[in-house]
Formats: structure tokens, sequence, C-alpha cells
């Protein structure tokens, strides 16, 4: 999948912040964010999600686990 079809999937910056269904913590994440430099940004949220998602897997393993 090229990085023009998984840009047009997701929703806008602005659409996020003005989306009142959206999350308190991602909402303030993305405004920190909008002040920081943009690779560090990008580096510091792909590391983020990889650590979160080996969470969710331990913690998923461990839920089914008998």
């Amino acid at each position: 999948m090229s990085d023009d079809a998984k840009d047009g999937d997701l929703p806008t910056i602005d659409a996020i912040l003005g989306d009142p269904a959206a999350s308190f913590w991602i909402k303030a994440a993305l405004r920190s964010a909008l002040s920081r430099d943009p690779v560090d940004v990008a580096n510091d949220a792909d590391l983020l999600a990889q650590v979160l998602e080996l969470r969710c897997r331990s913690i998923l393993k461990n839920s089914t686990a008998v």
C-alpha cells in the first residue's frame, strides 16, 4: 500500500481536534506534537506505537491463556 493510500484513510489533524468523540489524550498529544520538530514527533510516535502494541499483545496473550 502506498503512503498516499494510507493518508487517504486517516482523518486530518484538524478533523481529530474538532471531533467531540476523539479522546482528550489524542487531542492533547496532537497539540503537543504540533509545536515540535515533525521528524522527532514521527520517530517518537512510531516508538510509542510499537511499545504499546507489544504491551497490548502481551496483555491479550495473558488474558486468553488457560
